[in-house]
């Protein structure tokens, strides 16, 4: 009987064929670019309000004497269709935004334009707070994905309604989503 061995012999012979056993046993690699990206969207909701809210023909009598405070219009704004919100980490709401002053004691909201000189939209909270330009409101409860922030609006003169000239009166308010 014969003994064959393939590593006996030429050391060049050897060296051959371990570099085909290594070739066999490497396949060959490549490389791959893999691409991620997301998109992060912050929460939000849609924003109703009532389009207008009109008090009609008013007294200026009732104003100074601040009837119309006890006859306040509602104006409820609601939150609906709220997605990415996480527990009660944040909580949904408006910026409320709009031209006026404190000139009379509370912030008042009115255009510029008016006629009437000294009245102004008194918008209160729930709790009675007032709301000034650049205010961020909420609601107390927040659940199913909606949820209502009442407030209310009336006509004033402040603490200056001796002051005060009747005329047209114009406000505009702006309720922008934000949350915090």
């Amino acid at each position: 009987m014969k003994n064959f061995n393939i590593f006996g012999g030429n050391l060049t012979t050897r060296r051959f064929v371990l570099s085909l056993c290594l070739l066999a046993v490497v396949p060959s690699a490549q490389a791959v670019d893999v691409v991620f990206s997301a998109t992060f969207q912050a929460p939000t909701c849609q924003v109703s309000a009532p389009p207008t809210l009109d008090f009609g023909s008013v007294q200026s009598a009732s104003v100074k004497h601040g009837d119309t405070l006890k006859n306040s219009l509602n104006l409820d704004i609601t939150l609906s269709q709220c997605a990415g919100f996480i527990g009660t980490v944040k909580k949904p709401g408006v910026t409320v935004t709009g031209i006026g002053n404190a000139d009379a004691g509370d912030f008042l909201f009115r255009q510029p334009t008016s006629q009437a000189v000294g009245y102004g939209v008194l918008i209160t909270t729930a709790t009675g707070a007032v709301v000034a330009n650049n205010t961020f409101v909420t609601s107390e409860s927040f659940g199913a994905g909606s949820t209502t922030i009442p407030l209310k609006a009336s006509l004033s003169c402040g603490n200056k309604c001796a002051n005060a000239i009747s005329g047209m009166l114009t406000a505009a308010v702006t309720f922008n989503f934000s949350w915090q």
